[in-house]
């Protein structure tokens, strides 16, 4: 299993990133390898998100259970089901430091259902890590 965590400042309000980071059908237009996604929010205020995904030449989908704290500015999933991973669940954390600024933090937790030989899943997960909370920034920036 791999575990990575990023923080990071942004020059961007905290509301902004936090709506990047919730309009999930829209990560197709902005987070490299994402397919599709299809997200329903529920009676119990959680969201059950699919997700269509290529990554490391595979085709892969996963569904996880989202539960978002606006106020807090807080995002928390888990895993629901997937072929591809056994584990997949993480947070962000965005936090106002001014009118338009940020202080944003990621966690991941993942553990794929195939055999990845821990070095290179840690130096995958930990490497796509600042690519992927700057493509958020990007599209922050852009609403």
């Amino acid at each position: 299993m791999a575990q990575a965590e990023s923080e990071k400042s942004y020059e961007v309000s905290a509301e902004k990133f936090f709506k990047a980071v919730s309009e999930y059908e829209n990560y197709p237009k902005f987070v490299d390898g994402m397919k599709n996604v299809k997200a329903e929010r529920n009676a119990d205020a959680t969201i059950t998100a699919h997700y269509d995904l290529s990554m490391m030449s595979k085709d892969m989908s996963y569904t996880l259970k989202i539960k978002e704290n606006p106020a807090q500015g807080e995002v928390n999933w888990t895993l629901v089901k997937s072929d591809f991973f056994k584990v997949n669940n993480g947070s962000w954390k965005i936090t106002s430091t001014g009118p338009n600024s940020c202080k944003v933090r990621y966690a991941l937790e993942v553990e794929f259902s195939f055999s990845v030989p821990s070095l290179i899943l840690k130096g995958i997960v930990k490497g796509s890590l600042p690519t992927m909370m700057n493509s958020f920034f990007e599209r922050a920036r852009s609403l």
